[in-house]
């Protein structure tokens, strides 16, 4: 007698990439409320890094021992094995470093004082003090300009990564494969 056994190849970067087209939709559809942009930055640079894992286990058999290195390592070492040299000074890389360097102060960040200018009154300094404006420079760079642009620079990027090992321009976007494995009562 046949058994039947559904099977699912789940991909990480699938949940990832959905999670922040999620938020850009969000962005996307109601442009005049204010939104944290924060996240949107945080899940790009998750999802990219999701998805060099996944084009390394396709393409290095032994990436599970490379996969702790740090992301810039990673895109590295994909390149040496497809034989090309990563240019960091220009995109899509350049963008990869940008994007990382955000996540970067953002996971790593230590306390920093960020002061106003002098003024002579006190209620003119408490406003100062609860305004956008006293956040770092680098903070300060999580616009919604350059997340709405960054969107485009993101695919450019994922799709470049794929390319340097054959995947097709979408690969970051599969979900999940699967099918069923059907078995005769002699497998058992």
């Amino acid at each position: 007698m046949p058994t039947y056994q559904a099977f699912s190849d789940f991909t990480a970067q699938s949940r990832n990439v959905t999670a922040l087209m999620a938020m850009y939709a969000q962005l996307e559809r109601e442009p005049e409320v204010r939104m944290e942009l924060t996240p949107i930055v945080v899940f790009m640079a998750f999802s990219i890094e999701s998805y060099l894992n996944s084009v390394g286990s396709k393409a290095i058999p032994f990436w599970d021992e490379l996969e702790r290195l740090p992301w810039k390592q990673k895109i590295s070492i994909l390149h040496q094995v497809a034989k090309q040299n990563a240019d960091w000074g220009r995109e899509p890389l350049q963008f990869a470093s940008e994007v990382f360097r955000i996540r970067d102060r953002l996971a790593h960040g230590k306390t920093e004082r960020v002061v106003g200018p002098i003024v002579d009154d006190s209620q003119v300094a408490d406003r100062l003090s609860l305004q956008d404006g006293l956040l770092p420079k680098w903070y300060r760079e999580i616009t919604k300009p350059w997340v709405l642009q960054a969107k485009e620079r993101f695919r450019i990027l994922m799709s470049y990564l794929g390319a340097l090992h054959g995947l097709h321009e979408s690969d970051h976007l599969l979900t999940a494969t699967g099918g069923i494995i059907v078995r005769d009562g002699d497998d058992a």
